[in-house]
């Protein structure tokens, strides 16, 4: 299975520390870093639309065994999960019985898969979500030790994020965004789209379900988008103040990640930085 992205520096492999390992619906990527926040690795996976878990497991057991990066051992790893099923609420609502009976109102009920929740105590903010059992049993046999958490976990913690700001991550079918009002949360959502009038729609929505006005929210673009495409023309339409962001300060990068836009991988070394 070839990479979409592969990135390397020329970093002793003796040096890796830190492992970000991210999986969401059709994208595998991982991030090393080492104690001087030196970049060693980025690797990205695009997978078909109509990849199963099943195919999905598959595939990550081939990424991770096809690499000599991964024979050397880590200080730390860090499961990043980005599936859609994923809910936040306060602390004062959530309950043992009540999280899986949330989960299903929103999506419907979830078989074969795990539950899973990541607690913030500052804000006592819980992120409920799935995981499904061929991904969990898998990256367990791959990364005997790590942690995890979910991608809504970790997306409130990025710095410099103070106004009416739309957080966008835009992947080959679907795209995450995160709306804050004045600088306070209020929503996290991924999104399946089949043309850029479906993102356009829904980014609209949200901004009205709460009451954001559209002329003044900053919409941060990551990931695969381009100035260039129907997408962005789309989205342009109806927002004036677009940003394509930039990677972020305090980790050093390869050479050969300037070949490819920064914003492309500007979320995974934003949320490498929140964890």
């Amino acid at each position: 299975m070839n990479p979409t992205f592969k990135i390397e520096s020329q970093e002793t492999a003796d040096t890796k520390t830190k492992l970000l390992f991210m999986v969401s619906l059709d994208t595998v990527s991982f991030i090393i870093l080492n104690r001087e926040n030196n970049c060693i690795a980025l690797q990205s996976y695009h997978l078909a639309a109509e990849t199963n878990f099943e195919n999905t497991a598959a595939q990550l057991k081939q990424i991770v065994s096809s690499q000599d990066l991964f024979k050397e051992d880590f200080e730390k790893v860090i499961i990043i999960y980005a599936w859609p099923t994923a809910i936040i609420a306060p602390g004062k609502f959530v309950t043992e019985d009540s999280k899986k009976q949330m989960l299903n109102l929103v999506f419907g009920d979830q078989h074969d898969a795990l539950i899973k929740t990541d607690v913030d105590a500052v804000t006592d903010r819980h992120t409920i979500y799935t995981v499904p059992k061929q991904i969990e049993s898998v990256i367990t046999y791959l990364f005997s030790s790590h942690t995890s958490k979910h991608l809504y976990s970790l997306l409130p913690a990025i710095t410099d994020l103070n106004g009416n700001e739309l957080y966008c991550i835009f992947c080959n079918n679907n795209f995450t965004a995160m709306l804050l009002k004045g600088g306070k949360l209020q929503a996290i959502q991924t999104y399946q789209y089949k043309s850029p009038e479906d993102v356009a729609y829904y980014l609209l929505h949200l901004c009205e379900s709460f009451e954001v006005e559209v002329n003044d929210t900053t919409v941060h673009l990551n990931g695969m988008i381009s100035e260039q495409s129907n997408l962005y023309n789309e989205i342009s339409k109806y927002f004036l103040n677009l940003q394509f962001e930039s990677l972020p300060a305090g980790i050093n990068y390869p050479e050969t990640m300037n070949e490819y836009p920064s914003h492309y991988f500007s979320h995974l070394f934003a949320v490498a930085q929140c964890e």
